[in-house]
C-alpha cells in the first residue's frame, strides 16, 4: 500500500492528476496492479488524510492537492533565482516598457511629486511556461533605465548588477489579497475576481536610497510564502548590548 499511494501521490504532484480531477477507481488500480482492495483503500485513505484527495459517496476520489511554489523571506532574490531554486523553468510571456506616473505610495518613498512619471517595466512572469506573476517595476530616475524592452533580459536585477547599480540591500514589502481585475486577469490567465496576492516591495540600496517600487500580482492558487521566525538566543543579546 506504501507504494501504491507513493505512486498515487507523485502522480498528482507532477500534475497528471490535477487538483479537482477524478482519481481511478478502486477497482481500476486493483486490476492495474494486481494488489487486493483492502491495499487500494488503506492507499488511498492515506493520501487522504494527509490532504491530497478526498472521497465522496457517489461520486469518485477527486485532487484536491494544489501544488503551490513556496518562497521563503530568508534573502532578496530575483523571480528567476526563485524559480531556478524550485526547479522550475523561469520565462517571461509578455513584456512593455514606458514611462508612467509611479502610484502615489511609490512616489511617496521616492520622494517626488505624487503624479511623476518614471520608467516602468511590466513583465508576466512564467514558471514551465504558466504564468505566475504580473510584474510592475518602477525605477528611479537617476538609474536612467531605457526604454527598449531587450535591454534587460530575463532577471532585472541581473541588469541592475551588470551596470553596476547592484539589486536593493535591503527591501520592505507590503501584502494584500485582492480581486483580479480584467485586466491582470488576462494577464495571469484566470478569471476575473479570481484571488491575486499583491506583493508591494519598496527597495534600496546600500545608501539607503530607495532604486526600486514593484507592485507584483502573485496567481493565488500557485503561490505560496514562508516565514520562518526564530528566538534569539542568550549570546545574540549580549551582542547586541555590548554593541
Amino acid at each position: 500500500y506504501v507504494q501504491l499511494k507513493t505512486r498515487i501521490k507523485n502522480a498528482i504532484i507532477d500534475g497528471a492528476y490535477p487538483y479537482g480531477a477524478q482519481i481511478p477507481s478502486e477497482i481500476e488500480y486493483e486490476k492495474k496492479y494486481g494488489v487486493s482492495r483492502i491495499t487500494v483503500r488503506r492507499a488511498i485513505s492515506d493520501l487522504e488524510k494527509e490532504g491530497y484527495v478526498v472521497r465522496s459517496r457517489g461520486k469518485g476520489t477527486h485532487v484536491i492537492y494544489n501544488h503551490t511554489i513556496k518562497e521563503s523571506f530568508s534573502r532578496i532574490r530575483s523571480f528567476t533565482e526563485e524559480m531556478k531554486a524550485a526547479h522550475l523553468e523561469p520565462g517571461t510571456s509578455f513584456v512593455e516598457v514606458k514611462e508612467e506616473a509611479v502610484p502615489s505610495d511609490g512616489a511617496t518613498a521616492f520622494g517626488i511629486e505624487p503624479g511623476t512619471r518614471l520608467v516602468c517595466v511590466s513583465r508576466v512572469r512564467t514558471a514551465n511556461h504558466k504564468p505566475i506573476v504580473y510584474f510592475k517595476t518602477y525605477f528611479a530616475k537617476g538609474l536612467n533605465a531605457p526604454l527598449d524592452p531587450e535591454a534587460y533580459g530575463e532577471s532585472l536585477y541581473y541588469w541592475l548588477n551588470e551596470r553596476g547599480i547592484r539589486q536593493p540591500e535591503r527591501a520592505l514589502e507590503n501584502f494584500k489579497a485582492v480581486n483580479a481585475s480584467k485586466a491582470i486577469a488576462d494577464k495571469l490567465e484566470i478569471r476575473e475576481n479570481d484571488a491575486v496576492l499583491v506583493r508591494t516591495r519598496f527597495g534600496y540600496n546600500k545608501k539607503n536610497e530607495m532604486i526600486e517600487y514593484t507592485l507584483a500580482y502573485y496567481r493565488g492558487d500557485t503561490y505560496s510564502f514562508t516565514v520562518e521566525k526564530k528566538k534569539k538566543k542568550k549570546e545574540d543579546l549580549l551582542l547586541f548590548f555590548r554593541t
